[in-house]
């Protein structure tokens, strides 16, 4: 009863404690208080994940992950499917929310352990799949970067959450990759600067410096048709000023 009160004044953490005892002495007495022990349980049950997502709340993510995990194995042992399903989700998404917080810290390699961990949880979490793509753009790992936010996308297709997430992380895909490109032409590595302004079209197609830096990648290469292509695709997407662009196209012409 007093775990009853504590439980709907939300005070989770006290509840949890009473319930615990009240099942401890359920134990104890045996069969004449089986009743009674099967109510704590389904109350227990409740009062973990609860006091488990009032933690995550609090950012408290290591005794949140024990109080959810506490939940979905008492939920199991009760047969109650909803808490399960929700404490195995929240358990991923607190793995998650504390790899965010370590990134920010500068702890990258830290970081990945949670998202890794979170994974294991639910490998539909696609907010650890885009944490690790965020630590693959920090490393400059451009594969892993791409292949982390490709999986945004395939769980993007039935998830509306998912979707927002997705739509950010191909921003940054693109805007790394294209930044990518841009100094390998810098450091004239035109073939390489190829490589990353084609991936980069995965992402966002309807850009005119990418077609731009493109052209200027192929008239380095000495691949004609495909700087005029590039730098005729820059100008149509270009809305102001547009005189380099014209300059690289006019380089194309002579050099075909």
């Amino acid at each position: 009863n007093q775990g009853n009160a504590q439980f709907k004044a939300k005070e989770f953490g006290q509840a949890v404690k009473l319930y615990e005892k009240a099942l401890k002495l359920s134990k104890t007495i045996g069969p004449d208080a089986a009743d009674l022990q099967s109510q704590v349980e389904s109350q227990l049950t409740t009062s973990y994940f609860w006091n488990g997502i009032s933690l995550y709340k609090k950012r408290d993510f290591d005794q949140a992950v024990d109080q959810l995990k506490k939940a979905k194995a008492m939920a199991a042992s009760i047969n109650n499917a909803k808490i399960k399903n929700y404490a195995h989700i929240y358990i991923a998404r607190v793995y998650a929310s504390k790899g965010n917080a370590l990134l920010n810290q500068k702890k990258p390699d830290a970081a990945v352990v949670q998202y890794d961990l979170a994974l294991k949880e639910d490998s539909s979490s696609y907010q650890a799949y885009y944490g690790k793509s965020l630590v693959a753009k920090e490393k400059k790992d451009m594969t892993t970067m791409m292949a982390m936010v490709d999986k945004i996308g395939k769980i993007a297709t039935t998830s509306p959450k998912a979707a927002k997430v997705y739509n950010n992380a191909k921003y940054i895909t693109f805007t790394t990759l294209l930044n990518a490109g841009a100094e390998q032409l810098q450091e004239t590595h035109p073939q390489k600067a190829l490589e990353y302004l084609t991936d980069a079209k995965k992402y966002h197609a309807a850009n005119a410096d990418m077609y731009y830096y493109t052209a200027l990648a192929n008239v380095s290469l000495k691949k004609w048709d495909a700087a005029i292509a590039a730098a005729k695709k820059a100008l149509s997407l270009q809305k102001i000023e547009k005189s380099d662009i014209y300059f690289t196209l006019g380089q194309a012409y002579q050099g075909k």
